[in-house]
């Protein structure tokens, strides 16, 4: 995670959902179904739950913050 984060030791929680997205786009250029991209996914996973965490601390995020990550990761989808 840390990697994922450029070692930002306090990153705000769009700062975890940009790291999301990217780790997420890398994951779905590959075979993303094979157990190799395991790790990156359990870690695109640890960064979402971490990016609401944050999200959950700041009171103006709260109401608006998950739906926006949801749809943005949402957008990453193949079709």
């Amino acid at each position: 995670m840390r990697g994922a984060l450029d070692d930002n030791q306090s990153p705000t929680a769009s700062e975890v959902l940009d790291a999301v997205e990217r780790m997420l786009d890398n994951v779905l250029r590959t075979d993303c179904e094979t157990r190799a991209s395991a790790l990156d996914l359990l870690t695109v996973d640890a960064l979402m739950t971490r990016a609401m965490e944050i999200a959950c601390r700041d009171s103006r995020l709260l109401g608006e913050f998950p739906e926006q990550a949801m749809l943005r990761v949402a957008s990453h989808a193949r079709g």
